[in-house]
């Protein structure tokens, strides 16, 4: 490879910056003609890349033009028909959203699910979006379940023999006995009845 003095010859001078570098650049053919082939002219090839885009767009106004009667309505109604399609596409998404807005559910908890769900046909789309907020029913309701289960489980029970309250209750008198007895837990339950009565 040659070194930067040999490239730029006589225009190379001792501690030149870049800029001064790429001006003597400028001018300097550095590639190898031999190794290329055939080699066209940049501002030849632009006319001829111009003159091609001109011709492709004249040969397209052309055809469009050219087109038969019926060409133009099967085009015509192609488009009608996509446009139709993206219609029951975006009705279908309306309907799907009322149901998932009516189980409660907010925007940005149902938009994730709504390209999964929706189609064009409006009927399967209701199905789906059904069949998914009964999923999220169901799951909720069995973490309510598991929920539910674990605050019984570590609430505890009524001292067996202690009557239902009924009428007026002397808590004070039932927390003396079972402190008397030495039942703690017995004490512990009427403390708490106490506490609840007070509060109503």
């Amino acid at each position: 490879m040659a070194s930067l003095k040999e490239l730029l010859g006589d225009a190379y001078k001792e501690g030149m910056t870049i800029e001064e570098i790429e001006a003597a650049l400028v001018d300097k053919d550095l590639v190898d003609r031999s190794t290329l082939g055939e080699v066209v002219n940049k501002k030849t090839f632009d006319k001829t890349a111009s003159e091609l885009a001109l011709l492709k767009k004249k040969l397209r106004e052309l055809e469009e033009s050219s087109l038969t009667a019926e060409e133009k309505l099967k085009a015509e109604t192609e488009r009608a028909q996509e446009l139709q399609k993206q219609y029951q596409r975006e009705f279908a998404k309306l309907k799907a959203k009322e149901i998932f807005v009516t189980a409660g559910l907010k925007e940005n908890d149902y938009n994730p699910l709504l390209e999964a769900i929706v189609s064009e046909d409006e009927e399967i789309t209701i199905t789906r979006a059904k069949t998914m907020v009964d999923v999220i029913n169901a799951q909720k309701k069995a973490v309510e379940q598991v929920v539910k289960a674990e605050l019984l489980k570590d609430t505890p029970k009524p001292p067996a023999g202690i009557p239902a309250a009924v009428g007026k209750v002397d808590y004070k008198k039932r927390i003396e006995e079972a402190r008397e007895r030495g039942d703690r837990v017995a004490e512990a339950y009427w403390i708490r009845q106490q506490q609840l009565a007070e509060k109503n």
